[in-house]
């Protein structure tokens, strides 16, 4: 029991983060880059539409082996979806990834 006038007050509104509030992605580059390392978290933003394997490599200054390496972990971990298109294989963000990276 609490003493008379420390009664507990919730909160009227609920907290935000700054990843879903900044458009501009900063915030989200490094709350991202915190919990999944810089390369991942760059491929999960930069994920705004399907994107192949190579493009995503070149967008991230990355080699294709290593992109396609993070690409398959951001898979395991339910954050990018991945499926074959001709000879190309294209990958997107999942729902879990959309929020992640504060898209709208």
């Amino acid at each position: 029991m609490r003493a008379p006038g420390r009664e507990h007050r919730r909160s009227k509104t609920p907290p935000t983060y700054s990843v879903a509030r900044h458009r501009d992605g900063t915030d989200a580059l490094e709350a991202l880059t915190a919990l999944l390392g810089q390369a991942r978290a760059r491929l999960v933003l930069e994920l705004q539409q399907p994107l192949s394997t190579s493009e995503c490599a070149e967008l991230t200054d990355l080699a294709v082996s290593t992109a396609s390496h993070h690409l398959a972990v951001l898979r395991e971990a339910g954050l990018v979806d991945s499926r074959r298109s001709g000879v190309r294989v294209l990958h997107a963000r999942t729902p879990l990834g959309e929020a992640l990276a504060g898209a709208r």
